[in-house]
């Protein structure tokens, strides 16, 4: 399930219909930073046209924008129960999209963190 896939993985922020969250394994919060919000939008634009080290750039700064996000103390039960909730509530299409945001973010975090 895609939930437990988030939340073993780190913080990340994708797009929810026309809502930016950070999503991961210690984070389920809106995104209400226009700058995130424009490095995500830059992040696919590279990465679509294969721009490894501008796509590497904004990689790097979503993962920290998302560290930053990060409150203390964590709560994972709570981070769980908000993410079940966003994830149910999205539809079929919305799913979807998260789905393909995720995987590249998985493809992208093995090749730039490491």
């Amino acid at each position: 399930m895609l939930t437990e896939q988030l939340l073993k993985s780190p913080g990340f922020l994708y797009k929810l219909n026309e809502t930016y969250y950070y999503l991961g394994k210690w984070i389920c919060k809106e995104c209400t930073q226009t700058d995130a919000a424009d490095c995500v939008f830059m992040y696919h634009m590279c990465r679509d046209s294969q721009e490894q080290s501008e796509t590497n750039l904004y990689f790097q700064k979503i993962r920290a924008y998302s560290d930053f996000a990060l409150e203390a103390p964590c709560n994972p039960s709570k981070t769980k129960e908000d993410m079940t909730a966003l994830l149910k509530n999205l539809s079929d299409t919305e799913l979807a999209k998260l789905e393909t945001q995720f995987l590249q973010f998985q493809e992208d975090y093995l090749k730039y963190s490491g």
